[in-house]
């Protein structure tokens, strides 16, 4: 899988903690990669930031890989839908497929996170997946 570099961002320690990508074969696809520990405060950046993203180039999908990502972010999770998906909804991005952590703290949060009903009601799809590859299958049978 090919994907072009867009951009990253830091926290105040300057720790690169996210990077995000166009993926070469699927371009209305923006993927986000999440690294090391995070703050609930760098999880509402990073997020900021995707919807830069998705403004700036009109993305419709996107992937979260947080493969890598530790720490629980269940305090952002009303954040997220309250803000964060309505604003995805209202930019046309209404798929995001979760590529799932080692990390008990943030598997339990994203969990608890798809399995809200607020999601679907705005027409909001989440799902968690082992791979990108599985992720971008889901979204060719959408």
């Amino acid at each position: 899988m090919e994907k072009k570099y867009l951009t990253k961002i830091q926290n105040e320690l300057n720790e690169e903690y996210a990077h995000y990508y166009q993926l070469k074969d699927f371009p209305h696809v923006l993927l986000q990669e999440w690294k090391g520990f995070c703050m609930p405060e760098d999880l509402k950046n990073g997020h900021q930031k995707v919807i830069d993203l998705v403004t700036q180039h009109n993305f419709t999908h996107l992937i979260s890989d947080i493969v890598e990502l530790e720490g629980s972010f269940e305090e952002t999770n009303e954040w997220f839908l309250q803000e964060f998906n309505p604003k995805m909804v209202e930019l046309d991005m209404k798929y995001e497929a979760i590529i799932q952590s080692e990390d008990i703290f943030s598997q339990l949060s994203a969990e608890d996170l798809i399995e809200n009903t607020q999601l679907s009601e705005i027409g909001y799809h989440m799902r968690l997946f082992s791979s990108v590859e599985k992720g971008l299958e889901w979204f060719e049978e959408e």
